[in-house]
């Protein structure tokens, strides 16, 4: 989704057998066209080309078209080419803010998110808009560059710039949606709303919030409303299918799993679901059938991973599920998630060092995770370094680990031969 939706999204596109010459007046010329950016990618990247081979250009008028045919580029998700524009601009006037900011939004297309936010932020320096501030503000919250409350300064900025600007109170909704705070989020998405009733992206995201709220039903009926709108709108129906399992409704799950899988053989998420649904059904040897099988037909897939090894470990296929969730820890888009269930999974193999290593790692991808300083503790313990086990166990419930956990580590220590530890851990708790 780019910063600033042009205008041609408004307009109905002719086929093109049907379509219309760019100039259709004698007030019109190309340079025109392209700087109006009023028409569909396609013709805008038609009439901004062709503009530059015109003659007699000043070096002013070829920044502005560079950078006009940068942003046609990156709208027609030709985000290698729209690089190429942004910088033969930024050759001529290498501090010229549109162009760097054009430069950070086709960058952020291309997933080079750390010279995307470089970018943005030179964007910044030379001018102030709204389109670099919304893109410093979502790239540097999405590589951790900027913590949350940074990266909303920075969007209500945007907005207070832009007020109508959707992308940027979409993003906003999406913070809050990260921190828990799905009232705020909610709010955020419904004012998008109210300018445009055919967001669909805030749409989605009003049921997102709602199913991570613990309102199942409501989440269901926003996704089916989406759906009306969008039936092929991937994420709307992947999301249904969760939805319909968080309800324990898994044979209806599996069936809308089954229409997805069909529509969408090459992407992962309708075999994942099916493989949980299946899980809850209890039909857990089709569901690993369904796992393994589908990761041969779509190649290693995180989340396929996680919810494969998941199912191994119900089966007490501990060296299996550590195989698989190894898969996904060297995939570039592993999240905490993988690399503490692989914790768990060594835990559980009594392979307290490389438990440990595993747990690191997810702390340093999420955050302060209570169930990774758990891990890390009962690791110390057995390692035999059982002050500062016991000291990350005191993190770890300070952090939010459930109060049950307390006997279960009390066990840890016992079976450690700490029985005194786990005696003043027990009047401790």
């Amino acid at each position: 989704m780019r910063a600033l939706a042009p205008f041609f999204l408004t307009i109905a596109i002719a086929s093109p057998a049907v379509a219309k010459p760019l100039i259709t007046s004698s007030e019109e010329t190309l340079a025109r066209i392209c700087l109006a950016e009023a028409q569909a990618p396609d013709r805008l990247v038609e009439a901004c080309k062709g503009a530059l081979g015109e003659a007699g250009l000043t070096t002013a008028q070829r920044l502005d078209l560079l950078t006009s045919l940068g942003n046609a580029l990156s709208w027609s998700d030709r985000d290698d080419e729209a690089v190429q524009a942004f910088n033969d601009a930024l050759a001529i006037t290498p501090t010229h803010a549109d162009a760097l900011s054009g430069l950070g939004w086709a960058l952020r297309g291309l997933n080079d998110d750390a010279a995307a936010f470089e970018a943005f932020e030179a964007s910044l320096a030379s001018d102030i808009s709204s389109s670099a501030l919304a893109g410093k503000a979502g790239t540097g919250r999405f590589i951790g560059a900027l913590a949350e409350d940074e990266a909303r300064l920075l969007l209500e900025a945007a907005l207070s710039i832009s007020p109508t600007y959707a992308w940027a109170r979409r993003e906003l909704a999406w913070s809050y949606f990260d921190t828990a705070d799905y009232d705020t989020a909610i709010e955020m998405f419904n004012i998008v709303l109210r300018q445009d009733p055919t967001d669909l992206n805030a749409r989605y995201g009003i049921g997102r919030s709602l199913l991570d709220a613990g309102q199942g039903e409501a989440a269901l009926a926003e996704f089916n409303r989406t759906l009306e709108d969008a039936p092929d709108y991937y994420h709307a129906r992947l999301f249904k299918i969760i939805t319909l399992r968080a309800l324990e409704r898994n044979a209806q799950a599996l069936r809308e799993a089954d229409r997805l899988i069909e529509d969408e053989p090459d992407r992962a998420g309708g075999y994942t679901e099916k493989g949980r649904a299946l899980m809850g059904l209890q039909r857990r040897a089709e569901a690993l059938e369904v796992f393994a099988n589908a990761e041969r037909i779509v190649g290693p897939d995180n989340a396929l991973l996680y919810w494969h090894a998941d199912a191994l470990i119900d089966e007490n296929r501990l060296s299996d599920a550590l195989g698989v969730i190894t898969r996904a820890t060297a995939l570039d888009n592993a999240d905490s998630a993988d690399h503490l269930l692989r914790s768990f999974i060594l835990l559980e193999m009594q392979d307290y060092p490389a438990s440990r290593v595993a747990a690191e790692a997810s702390l340093k991808l999420g955050g302060n995770s209570a169930w990774a300083h758990y891990y890390i503790a009962i690791a110390d313990v057995h390692g035999g370094d059982v002050t500062e086990g016991l000291a990350r166990f005191d993190t770890a419930m300070q952090t939010g680990l459930p109060q049950h956990r307390v006997g279960a580590f009390a066990s840890e220590l016992i079976a450690a031969g700490k029985f005194v530890e786990a005696v003043q851990l027990r009047l401790k708790y």
